[in-house]
C-alpha cells in the first residue's frame, strides 16, 4: 500500500510539471547534440541508446528484440513499471531491473525516446543536398552537379589530398627550406571556390625560372613570387620583398607542352622573409580574382617538364624539386580545383609509392565543408559582391550593349545572385552559430518506436509494418556490410541511397525504395507533409469547438459582408451565447431550462440568436488557406437549408466555386479576436490582392456566366416582342405577369442620354406627319421631334434582360455616389479611392 500511494504521488507530480513551450525553432543539430539526446547511462555505468540489431519484435509474441529497433533497454518499457523479465518495480527506489537492465517507468516515455545508429560512413542530408536550392553546394560554390557525383561515389574530389602533401614533399632534398603545411588546408578549398586554371602563355616570359635535368637538381634563390602573372597584388610588400629575396624562376619556352598544364611551387617558407609576409599571401589568395588572374597550384607536375625548359642559375641556394608526375595527362580545358572531372586522381612519387589524393563520398563533401571558414568568407563575399555592382552599372550605363557584352552582363547577373544566396546562407549559420558540416550525418537518429508501430489485428492474421521500420532495416543492413568489408565506392552509395529513402523517398529524381508489391514506401516527408500529413491532418487540421463545416451554395442576395448560416449551425455554435442571453433576461432559470427551450426550437430563440449575430462575427476558412485573404470575418445571417451561402465576389480570394466546395466556420470569443475579426478581416475591407494590389473582388465564373446569360440578344421569337414601355417599372411589371420573357426585344422609353456604337448613324426611316413633327427610326433607337426640330422623346430597343442588368448598375451607382459623396465623384475603385470608402 505504501509503495502504490507512492506512485500515485508520481502520477500526480508528473501531471502538474507541465513545460510551457512559447515558440518552436528547427534548425541542424550536431552528431554530439543528436547522441546526446538518445545516449542514456544507467547507474551500473553502462550507456545505452545505440541500435545494434536490425530486428524489431518477435512475430508470434510481438515481444521487442534486444538491441533492435523496438528494444525495451532503448526506448523504455513496454508495460507501466515492468521489464522486459516480467518482473515488476519491488520498492520505490529502483530504478531498473538488474538482469535486463530495463528502467523501471510508465510506457509512454516510447513515444518520445530515440535511439540512434552510428554509421559507417558519413552521409549527406538530403534535403540539403537534392533540395530545391542545394544548400551544400550553394556554401561551397561549386555546382549542384558536381556535388551530387562526389556524394554518390559517382566521381572523385581531385587536387585536395591535403594530409599527403607533406609526405610527397618529403622525398625531396631540401635544403634552406621547409613546407609550412600548417597553412595548406586553407588554400585548396579558396582556390576551388573562386580560382579557374589557364594556358599560361609565351607572352610570360621573364617571370618563372625551371630546370629539368636527369636527377632534377635544381638550384634557385628566394624572391617573390610570380609579380607580372598578377597573382600577387604588386604592393609595396612585394617590392620590399623584392630587396631581401633572390628567388626568380625564369620560363624560356612551354609553346610544346601540348595540353597539358603548369603549375608552380608556392608554399615553401624561405620564399617569403617572415610569418608576416606569408599570412598576407594567404589573405590575398582569398581574394576573388580579376579576369587575368591566373592561379598556382602547390607542386610542380613532373609530366609538364621537358627540353622546351632552360634555366638561369643566380644563386647558392640548391636543393630537388619533389619529383611527383600524373598518371594520365591534363585534358585541354582543366576546370577549378576540387571541382573537376577532369584533373588527375593520383600521384606518384620517385621511389615508388603511390599517394591517392582523391576523395569521394559524403565524408570528402564533409571536408570541404569543415575547412570553410564562415567569418572569413563572409568580407570577401560582400567585396566581391560590390566589385559585381560596379561591374554590372557601367555595362548597364552603356546603354548599348554587343551580344558578347550582353552575354558577359547576364553572365555577371547570374553570379551576382549566386553570391547573394551565398552569403544569405553564411549570415544564417552565424546567426544560428550552427556549422555547415552539420549537414553531413554520421549518426543517425531513431525515431521513438510508438511513431513506427507495428500491429496484430488477429491471431491468423500478419503484422502490420510501419514503412519506417523496413527503411531503418534497410540502413542497418547496408552499414554492416559497410563495417564488415573494405570501404568501396559503391558500398558508400548504397548506404547514402538508404538514408535519403529514410528521409525523402523519391527526391530528386532518385529511384524510391518500395516493397515487393510495387507500393512506394512513405518516408519521414511524406509522413509530415501534404494534406494526410501529421501537421494538416492530426495538428492543424484538428475539430474545435465553436467551428462548423458545410457546403457553400451562392448567395446573391447577400451583401457583400454577409454570409448565409443555416439556423442548425447556428444554434449549436450560439448556444453558450443563447444560454446566457435566456437567463439574463429571466426567460429560463436555470441552465437546464435554457438547453430545453432550445432544443424545441420556441420561435423566441431565433429573435436572441438575431440579436446575438448582431454582434458576433464569423471567420470562414477554405483549405488550403494559402493567403491571408484565404480567412475572411462576415456578419452571418439566418437561412433555411444546411448549406453555407457566400456571396459571389468573394469566391477569388477564397479560389472557390459552387460545385461541391466545403468551409468552415469559426467563431472568435474574446473581445480582442471579435475586434481584430471586425477591422482586419473584414471583407469589406480587404478589396485589394496582398500580393499585386490589384482588385481582387471581380466578377468570376457564375457571375460572368449570369451576366453574359442576362444580357445576351437572341433572336427566336419570345412573348411580347415589339411591345413599347413608357418606364422601366413597367417593363418589371410586364415581365412579373409573364407577358414578356427575360429576352424579349422591347422598345422602352428613355429619357436620359444613351450610349450608341455608332453615333454617326444614318437613320433607317424618317417618318413625317402632316403637322410637320417627324420620327427617325436607327436600328437600335428612334427619336421623335416636334416641328421645331426639337427632341420630344426617344425609345430604346432592347431586352427585359438588359433592363435588369442597367437598373442594378444604377442603384449600385447612386450607393456608391452617396458613400463617397455628390462633391468627390469618381468613376472606379482603385488604391487613391478606397481611403474615401468608409
Amino acid at each position: 500500500m505504501k509503495y502504490e500511494h507512492n506512485q500515485e504521488n508520481f502520477v500526480k507530480q508528473n501531471e502538474n510539471h507541465r513545460i510551457s513551450i512559447e515558440s518552436i525553432e528547427i534548425g541542424l543539430a550536431s552528431p554530439k547534440q543528436i547522441k546526446k539526446w538518445a545516449q542514456r547511462i544507467l547507474p551500473n555505468g553502462k550507456k545505452i541508446g545505440q541500435v545494434t540489431n536490425p530486428e524489431t519484435v518477435h512475430y508470434n509474441t510481438l515481444k521487442p528484440i534486444k538491441g533492435g529497433l523496438f528494444c525495451e533497454r532503448i526506448f523504455g518499457p513496454v508495460k507501466d513499471f515492468e521489464c522486459s523479465c516480467g518482473k515488476k518495480k519491488s520498492y520505490p527506489s529502483q530504478k531498473f531491473c538488474a538482469e535486463c537492465d530495463v528502467e523501471f517507468t510508465w510506457s509512454r516515455v516510447r513515444r518520445h525516446r530515440l535511439g540512434f545508429i552510428q554509421l559507417a560512413s558519413p552521409v549527406t542530408h538530403i534535403w540539403y543536398l537534392r533540395g530545391r536550392l542545394s544548400y551544400i553546394s550553394s556554401l561551397l560554390g561549386m555546382k549542384r552537379k558536381h556535388v551530387e557525383a562526389i556524394t554518390y561515389c559517382t566521381k572523385k574530389l581531385n587536387g585536395t589530398g591535403v594530409e599527403n602533401w607533406p609526405e610527397i614533399f618529403q622525398y625531396g632534398e631540401k635544403k634552406n627550406t621547409q613546407v609550412n603545411s600548417d597553412h595548406l588546408s586553407l588554400i585548396p578549398l579558396k582556390l576551388s571556390n573562386y580560382n579557374k586554371v589557364k594556358n599560361i602563355d609565351t607572352d610570360l616570359n621573364d617571370q618563372v625560372e625551371l630546370n629539368s635535368s636527369k636527377n632534377l637538381q635544381v638550384d634557385v634563390s628566394p624572391s617573390s613570387v610570380l609579380k607580372k602573372i598578377k597573382f600577387i597584388d604588386p604592393s609595396e610588400w612585394v617590392q620590399n620583398n623584392e630587396k631581401n629575396s633572390d628567388f626568380n624562376l625564369k620560363v624560356n619556352s612551354i609553346k610544346h607542352l601540348n595540353q597539358e598544364k603548369h603549375y608552380f611551387p608556392i608554399l615553401p617558407t624561405s620564399v617569403w622573409k617572415s610569418n608576416d609576409d606569408i599570412n598576407d599571401f594567404l589573405k590575398y589568395i582569398t581574394v576573388p580574382p580579376q579576369e587575368q588572374d591566373i592561379p598556382i597550384s602547390l607542386c610542380t607536375p613532373q609530366s609538364v617538364l621537358g627540353t622546351d625548359f632552360s634555366t638561369k642559375t643566380d644563386a647558392e641556394y640548391r636543393y630537388k624539386v619533389p619529383v611527383v608526375s600524373h598518371r594520365q595527362p591534363f585534358v585541354s580545358e582543366p576546370k577549378i580545383l576540387n571541382n573537376s572531372e577532369s584533373l588527375p586522381t593520383h600521384l606518384t612519387v620517385n621511389n615508388g609509392i603511390n599517394k591517392t589524393l582523391a576523395n569521394t563520398g559524403a565524408e570528402a563533401v564533409r571536408k570541404l565543408l569543415i575547412q570553410l571558414n564562415i567569418y572569413e568568407l563572409k568580407p570577401l563575399l560582400k567585396e566581391y559582391l560590390e566589385d559585381l555592382e560596379e561591374q554590372i552599372l557601367t555595362l548597364e550605363n552603356q546603354g548599348f550593349l554587343l551580344r558578347p557584352e550582353y552575354r558577359f552582363l547576364q553572365r555577371l547577373r547570374k553570379k551576382r545572385s549566386q553570391t547573394y544566396r551565398r552569403l544569405k546562407l553564411l549570415t544564417a549559420f552565424q546567426r544560428t552559430k550552427a556549422l555547415p558540416e552539420w549537414m553531413v550525418l554520421s549518426i543517425l537518429p531513431v525515431l521513438p518506436p510508438e511513431l513506427r508501430p507495428i500491429l496484430k489485428l488477429d491471431k491468423n492474421s500478419p503484422p502490420l509494418v510501419n514503412d519506417l521500420n523496413r527503411l531503418y532495416r534497410l540502413i542497418f543492413f547496408r552499414n554492416m556490410r559497410l563495417l564488415k568489408t573494405e570501404p568501396a565506392p559503391y558500398d558508400q552509395r548504397l548506404l547514402q541511397e538508404a538514408v535519403d529513402a529514410l528521409i525523402e523517398n523519391g527526391k530528386g529524381g532518385s529511384k524510391p525504395v518500395c516493397t515487393p508489391d510495387g507500393r512506394q514506401v512513405k518516408s519521414l516527408s511524406d509522413i509530415l507533409k501534404g494534406k494526410k500529413g501529421r501537421f494538416r491532418q492530426n495538428l492543424l487540421g484538428k475539430r474545435v469547438d465553436y467551428s462548423g463545416r458545410s457546403v457553400i451554395v451562392v448567395g446573391p442576395n447577400l451583401k457583400l459582408h454577409e454570409c448565409g448560416l443555416p439556423k442548425e449551425m447556428a444554434i449549436e455554435l450560439f448556444q453558450p451565447f443563447l444560454v446566457r442571453q435566456l437567463m439574463v433576461k429571466k426567460i429560463a432559470g436555470t441552465i437546464v431550462t435554457a438547453k430545453s427551450l432550445i432544443q424545441e426550437q420556441n420561435p423566441i430563440i431565433w429573435e436572441l440568436l438575431q440579436q446575438i449575430m448582431q454582434r458576433h462575427p464569423v471567420l470562414l476558412n477554405r483549405a488550403p488557406t494559402l493567403h491571408r485573404l484565404g480567412i475572411q470575418a462576415f456578419q452571418p445571417k439566418l437561412v433555411n437549408g444546411r448549406a453555407i451561402l457566400l456571396h459571389p465576389l468573394v469566391c477569388s480570394a477564397f479560389n472557390a466555386d459552387f460545385d461541391g466546395d466545403q468551409m468552415a466556420v469559426h467563431v472568435p470569443l474574446s473581445f480582442q479576436a471579435r475586434a481584430e475579426a471586425w477591422k482586419l478581416m473584414w471583407s469589406r475591407n480587404n478589396l485589394l490582392s496582398p500580393a499585386t494590389g490589384q482588385p481582387i473582388l471581380i466578377p468570376s465564373q457564375d457571375m460572368v456566366l449570369g451576366c453574359y446569360y442576362l444580357t445576351t440578344n437572341n433572336i427566336k421569337p419570345h412573348r411580347g416582342m415589339g411591345y413599347y414601355f413608357s418606364n422601366f417599372e413597367d417593363v418589371l411589371k410586364a415581365y412579373y405577369q409573364k407577358k414578356i420573357d427575360i429576352h424579349s426585344p422591347i422598345w422602352v422609353k428613355c429619357t436620359t442620354f444613351i450610349e450608341n456604337s455608332n453615333d454617326y448613324e444614318k437613320p433607317l426611316e424618317i417618318q413625317i406627319n402632316c403637322e410637320g413633327s417627324f420620327t427617325k427610326i436607327y436600328s437600335k433607337h428612334k427619336r421623335n421631334f416636334d416641328e421645331n426640330r426639337k427632341q420630344i422623346s426617344q425609345f430604346v430597343r432592347t431586352t427585359t434582360g438588359r433592363v435588369f442588368f442597367n437598373l442594378v448598375l444604377s442603384s449600385s451607382r447612386h450607393n456608391l455616389e452617396h458613400m463617397i459623396g455628390a462633391e468627390q465623384p469618381t468613376l472606379g475603385i482603385g488604391k487613391k479611392h478606397i481611403g474615401r470608402v468608409r
